[in-house]
């Protein structure tokens, strides 16, 4: 199924620049967007999703968290919009736009409140990835039951953004900070689905699975690196070396498989699968990628020592956005609450 493996081109893990100028100039986004059906579903379509989104990965995964994004967005307004939102859809894919979920509250969480009697917003969103690259976010707020709306709202004015909170040590590219939404007006077509749908499933939680593709593209970028640097110092058959590498290709193989089980039963049932074990079965899958991705940075990092460290190496560039990358919230109640079902689906 993996038509393009990490290094078709040569690159292995390039520039955030370059790997943006390619997907854009190639029509990619669009592309991306254009797999969703008009009800949001991809059916088969799953493998050719992953496929993109894993090769973005390996390109650069700042590239890969924006295309993630993306077709998050994509399906949310595919499946919750009205006419009038599905046609917006239509032209925005045709312009190749970017679209963009931003989901993290910022301290001052954002919110809607009614000021002269209109419906006007406040507080702002953190961790929003693309600033300055995303054109239309959706964008989830909750009431003050803590019931959730989403809201599709314009977020290119560049007054309203802030990059430098993001101070982290990897996925710099993916230019995330914090979007104020202070005093923006709700207008009409702002309004996405009904209260509620934004949790629907198999669609939000079992919407990981994107997620793990693109770190699963950076995992078996970084193990093809490994590969090839240990061959051009004359270090490949070195006993050592390939026990490294064969728990590393275990590791690789065994997040794949993970991946593509997760994507088939979230957007490809079959008619004796069940919701609950597919949306715990790629909360699982978010977990096994995320131990298969340090496991391999540990196999890098020893395999090749010092120079993995060197700021000039794609290695340490691929290893430290992913380590980022790769830490989404709270692993610890995945694991919990999601076992039960896994169980269930065992017949246990």
């Amino acid at each position: 199924m993996n038509k393009h493996t990490p290094g078709d081109s040569g690159l292995f893990y390039c520039s955030f620049d370059a790997a943006f100028r390619s997907a854009r100039d190639g029509g990619l986004f669009r592309q991306i967007g254009q797999l969703y059906r008009a009800d949001g579903t991809l059916g088969a379509d799953w493998v050719h999703l992953m496929d993109r989104l894993c090769q973005a990965g390996a390109t650069n995964l700042n590239l890969g968290r924006l295309l993630e994004g993306h077709a998050n967005a994509v399906q949310l307004v595919r499946l919750y919009g009205d006419k009038g939102q599905q046609a917006w859809l239509d032209r925005a894919l045709r312009s190749d736009l970017i679209l963009g979920v931003w989901g993290a509250d910022d301290a001052d969480a954002a919110r809607v409140e009614v000021v002269d009697a209109k419906p006007t917003m406040k507080g702002a969103k953190r961790y929003a990835s693309g600033l300055g690259m995303v054109s239309q976010a959706v964008v989830p707020i909750a009431d003050e039951a803590g019931h959730l709306q989403l809201y599709l709202l314009p977020v290119e004015a560049p007054d309203r953004q802030d990059a430098s909170v993001w101070a982290v040590s990897g996925m710099q590219d993916s230019a995330s900070g914090r979007f104020s939404f202070e005093d923006m007006p709700i207008e009409a077509g702002m309004v996405l689905g009904a209260t509620g749908d934004y949790k629907t499933e198999p669609f939000f939680e079992g919407g990981i699975w994107r997620c793990a593709a693109v770190h699963l593209g950076g995992l078996e970028a970084i193990l093809l690196m490994t590969i090839k640097h240990l061959d051009q110092s004359g270090r490949l058959d070195h006993p050592l070396q390939s026990e490294r590498l064969g728990h590393g290709i275990m590791q690789a193989r065994t997040a794949r498989f993970w991946v593509e089980d997760a994507a088939r039963r979230i957007e490809e049932p079959r008619s004796d699968e069940t919701t609950e074990f597919a949306v715990a079965a790629a909360s699982y899958t978010r977990l096994q990628v995320e131990a298969s991705g340090l496991a391999v940075i540990e196999i890098a990092r020893r395999a090749v020592g010092l120079s993995s460290f060197r700021t000039d190496h794609p290695l340490n560039a691929a290893i430290s956005d992913l380590s980022v990358y790769l830490r989404q919230a709270n692993p610890d109640a995945l694991l919990l609450h999601k076992v039960r079902a896994m169980l269930r689906g065992f017949a246990l």
